[in-house]
């Protein structure tokens, strides 16, 4: 298939195609993503969460063998962050190394990209080079675009040289629309558990840190303030946390008694 822009994909007049078709393949993605979705919890994982959409995608298209999921980092750095089969990181590893590919210029341009290997081979030469120990001879890419910071892309492999169909490249676009609202809440849930995790941290060393001054002052006849200046000194000597000292201040007292 010639590749087209997302833009052209979604201009174009599918009235001619097998509606039924579609529409119980949409409504099947919409009953998974529902699914999915009742799933998300206080203890998801974004990278389950991705395993599931591709799990997911694979069972829906017709032609998709594989399919894995790449993010870039802040800084661009790619990594596949869930995936099918393990033919997948060999794809996906052989486009990081050759800095080209389907879901590089999926995830870096926000477009749709879909080829058969026939293509590729013009399109992205030292990528192409080492396809053919792989057997994967089709490829679609869809963006994810989580936030200005986290992008990637949906990344659908077939071993057909006859490639996906723009019905396919539609439907995964519609379908990863949907997925990277679930990627927001999913990254929310993450971001908000991460923080709960460090104010637990945090009070746990303020308790240690105050009972340690209490400590001192029981031992030293300090007061609060030099008591605390005298574990901030020990931390700095020791280049340890201050949490540390504290620790430490307290399990001695422990032991001694």
């Amino acid at each position: 298939m010639t590749d087209r822009t997302e833009v052209e994909l979604l201009d174009t007049d599918y009235s001619n195609i097998a509606d039924s078709n579609v529409t119980t393949k949409l409504d099947a993605l919409a009953s998974a993503l529902s699914d999915i979705a009742a799933g998300l919890g206080s203890h998801v994982v974004i990278d389950d969460l991705l395993h599931r959409v591709c799990t997911l995608i694979v069972n829906t298209i017709s032609g998709a063998d594989m399919a894995g999921v790449t993010l870039l980092s802040e800084t661009g750095s790619p990594r596949t962050a869930a995936s099918t089969d393990s033919a997948v990181i060999d794809v996906d590893l052989n486009q990081y190394a050759s800095r080209e590919g389907p879901c590089l210029e999926a995830a870096r341009t926000r477009s749709v990209v879909c080829a058969t290997v026939v293509e590729s081979e013009s399109r992205w030469p030292t990528f192409s080079a080492h396809l053919s120990d792989v057997g994967v001879q089709s490829f679609l890419s869809a963006p994810l675009w989580v936030d200005e910071r986290h992008a990637g892309a949906l990344n659908i492999y077939g071993r057909d040289p006859h490639g996906f169909s723009e019905v396919d490249a539609l439907i995964v676009r519609v379908y990863t629309t949907s997925i990277e609202a679930l990627l927001r809440v999913a990254r929310e849930v993450e971001c908000a558990r991460n923080e709960i995790a460090g104010l637990n941290t945090a009070m746990k060393s303020r308790a240690t840190i105050e009972q340690a001054k209490g400590i001192l002052m029981a031992i030293r006849g300090f007061d609060s303030e030099s008591a605390f200046r005298v574990l901030v000194a020990e931390s700095q000597r020791s280049q340890q946390k201050l949490s540390t000292i504290a620790e430490q201040i307290v399990k001695g007292a422990e032991a001694a008694q």
